[in-house]
């Protein structure tokens, strides 16, 4: 059993925190009372991002202020490292351990989870310093739920995607998962990036606003009184709090 009684959990993370969400997938979030968490650059807070190449390259990232804004409705954050870099022992330093520094002094909150950027390439020398760093977490992009018993240094996270990338081509389903950890009591964290109405920003990274509606409906109507809504660092904290062993 999770928190309350209930008997498995349902989280959602947002990489990149881009200012968009509040427009489009903050009212859904409102209807189905689910908590979200936005995964931030420590080094780019309340401007346009810059990671040339990237689908978001441009898009306004969530303001100090939105962020506090999102906290007071239950949200969380964490840190998606200083620069999206690919991460290797050499630069892993700067882009996990002192990113979460320039973070917490930015915010002025405690931000305890890391969330790999890029692809899980980057995990083993994220994971190497992270320890140091004073994390409690690590959420990658393994597709897979968590249990009870998961190594909270190795948060698998459920892509919430319009198509999933070739050679699979698999299709958006509002189910994915559900099933599964109703029956392990386990915990899905999804993720994607900013939903739009009608097309996704990228099919690879991103649903619809109609898929994430259609996602949360799913939650709620299998989860019912038995699925904990809540945000990664809510359920990391309590795990702690009673005693989790991997």
């Amino acid at each position: 059993m999770w928190k309350n009684g209930t008997r498995w959990v349902y989280s959602i993370t947002y990489d990149e925190g881009c200012a968009a969400l509040l427009d489009h997938a903050l009212p859904v979030h409102r209807r189905y009372g689910v908590p979200g968490h936005v995964a931030v650059l420590a080094s780019q807070i309340g401007v346009p991002r810059n990671v040339p190449g990237s689908s978001y390259h441009g898009m306004m990232i969530l303001s100090a202020d939105e962020i506090h804004s999102l906290r007071a409705e239950g949200w969380g954050v964490s840190c998606h490292s200083m620069t999206h870099a690919s991460i290797t022992p050499g630069n892993a330093h700067y882009e996990v351990v002192k990113s979460r520094a320039v973070l917490e002094e930015m915010l002025g909150i405690a931000v305890p989870l890391f969330c790999v950027p890029g692809s899980n390439d980057c995990y083993p020398a994220s994971l190497a310093v992270a320890r140091e760093a004073g994390y409690s977490g690590i959420m990658t992009i393994y597709d897979d739920i968590n249990t009870r018993h998961t190594d909270l240094m190795r948060l698998c996270r459920v892509p919430l995607h319009t198509e999933y990338p070739p050679p699979f081509f698999s299709a958006f389903d509002p189910f994915k998962r559900i099933r599964q950890a109703i029956e392990a009591g386990g915990w899905i964290i999804d993720y994607c990036h900013c939903p739009m109405p009608g097309k996704p920003i990228h099919p690879w990274k991103d649903c619809t606003v109609e898929q994430l509606e259609e996602r949360f409906q799913a939650v709620r109507r299998f989860g019912g009184n038995e699925v904990w809504l809540a945000e990664p660092g809510e359920v990391v904290e309590y795990l702690l709090s009673t005693g989790h062993t991997p």
